[in-house]
């Protein structure tokens, strides 16, 4: 994939930590120092720009985008950002969230959105409330980014994906979207065995986040 991302911060740096080895990376930021940290850093490609600028996009090969990540701290800036992405035809378009009043306007635009402050609040929570699942993301319409893990002797190893979808107390209304094994994340799903320490990345609605968490904890 290719990925653009607006923002040299902690977290961006831990996003181009984890995609540079599989996917193409261009970070945009208008700080010259922490650009040329980066770039001493990483291997991703960083451009010393205002990413709220349509040059720095361009320039980025925003037209080229699969996807574009917002991480700036400001809500505003980050608006312009996935506004423009949208207007670009980026096809996944995801920002930081730091005030919830905004959600609604990015829904609005079609980007989806992780708030910055409920990433730490959610793990701390799902320790005690959900320690099968770790939530990674808010999605519109009240749905939920999960993971989850295959544990060492669980009855999920060496099982298909489709028969896990087909497994009695696995919520109908979560899909499973990708699987991350033997460091490599496969999407196409048909015929795709689970491996120990296989995570899973899973969607689905809040409300039946328990009933998920209830599987996993009996695997």
């Amino acid at each position: 994939m290719y990925v653009v991302i607006a923002g040299i911060n902690t977290l961006s740096r831990r996003l181009v930590k984890r995609l540079e080895g599989n996917h193409d990376v261009v970070v945009m930021d208008g700080d010259e120092d922490r650009c040329e940290r980066l770039y001493s850093s990483s291997g991703a490609t960083v451009i010393n720009k205002n990413p709220t600028t349509i040059t720095a996009l361009e320039d980025a090969g925003i037209t080229q985008a699969d996807a574009l990540i917002s991480t700036m701290k400001d809500d505003n800036q980050n608006m312009v950002v996935c506004s423009l992405g949208k207007k670009y035809g980026v096809p996944k378009v995801v920002s930081r969230l730091d005030d919830e009043e905004y959600f609604d306007a990015f829904e609005i635009i079609g980007a989806d959105t992780i708030g910055h402050n409920d990433i730490l609040l959610s793990e701390f929570l799902s320790a005690i409330e959900h320690p099968y699942l770790v939530k990674l993301a808010n999605l519109s319409g009240g749905r939920e980014l999960l993971k989850a893990s295959v544990e060492k002797e669980s009855r999920l190893r060496d099982s298909t994906v489709d028969k896990v979808r087909q497994m009695r107390g696995f919520p109908e209304s979560f899909e499973l979207i990708s699987v991350l094994q033997n460091g490599e994340q496969q999407s196409e799903l048909t015929g795709v065995k689970l491996e120990k320490d296989a995570e899973l990345i899973l969607i689905g609605p809040e409300e039946d986040k328990q009933q998920l968490d209830e599987f996993f904890k009996k695997q």
